[in-house]
């Protein structure tokens, strides 16, 4: 059996089983999505196509690239997904092990330098969560910081140069939606960050360029509002 195969034998197990609680339910652009708690410990992701899903940013396939990059590290642990045809109806479905956590916060020195960490490690691995908002993250049972909805994530090779764009994007969003204008605690998360980069310098003043570009393009389209 191929590992795609075990992997849809543990989804279809997943999705056999009762007791299940609706988490989330919305329908952006057309698209029904919903998320459920199992009764066992699993998170189930739902995607319901009123025709043909498009065949590239499919999240339920990105999602579960990034955490079999992962392999746990910090985040939830893949099951797999299956994708269903009924009536001209496509249901995409992917399962994963729910992370357990408590929320974190405020922002202080220990947890900056923790996301820090965190995300170099992700980015490490090619993973940008495109996601990074406080409440992603959670404190873990064994103490140590995690983080919890790769929904967003994008998944690159090392080799890629687009990785680069994707790292500068993520710690922009995190400085939007977590350090709001808190500058000084921005500064001291950069400094932080690169300390721990995989990048090398040259890699990490490319980083930095691309993010200064990102920062000054946001505030154009905020100005042109």
């Amino acid at each position: 059996m191929s590992q795609r195969q075990e992997n849809e034998s543990a989804v279809r197990r997943v999705l056999a089983t009762t007791g299940w609680t609706l988490v989330r339910d919305r329908s952006p652009g057309g698209v029904h999505r919903e998320v459920f708690l199992t009764g066992d410990g699993h998170v189930v992701k739902r995607f319901t196509h009123p025709g043909k899903p498009p065949r590239f940013r499919r999240p339920w396939v990105v999602e579960h690239r990034a955490l079999e990059r992962l392999g746990g590290r910090g985040a939830p642990r893949p099951i797999g997904y299956v994708v269903d045809e009924t009536d001209g109806r496509v249901t995409a479905t992917m399962v994963r092990h729910y992370l357990e956590g408590e929320p974190v916060g405020p922002v202080d020195d220990e947890l900056t330098s923790e996301i820090a960490s965190l995300l170099a490690e992700f980015h490490d691995a090619g993973v940008a969560t495109n996601d990074a908002h406080l409440n992603n993250f959670v404190r873990m049972r064994d103490g140590n910081l995690g983080f919890l909805d790769f929904g967003r994530a994008r998944v690159f090779s090392r080799a890629n140069p687009l990785l680069y764009v994707g790292v500068a994007m993520e710690l922009h969003r995190f400085r939007r939606a977590t350090l709001k204008q808190d500058e000084r605690r921005w500064e001291e998360f950069l400094g932080m960050y690169f300390h721990r980069s995989p990048f090398g310098p040259l890699g990490n003043r490319l980083i930095r360029v691309l993010l200064a570009i990102d920062i000054w393009r946001y505030g154009l389209r905020k100005r042109g509002r």
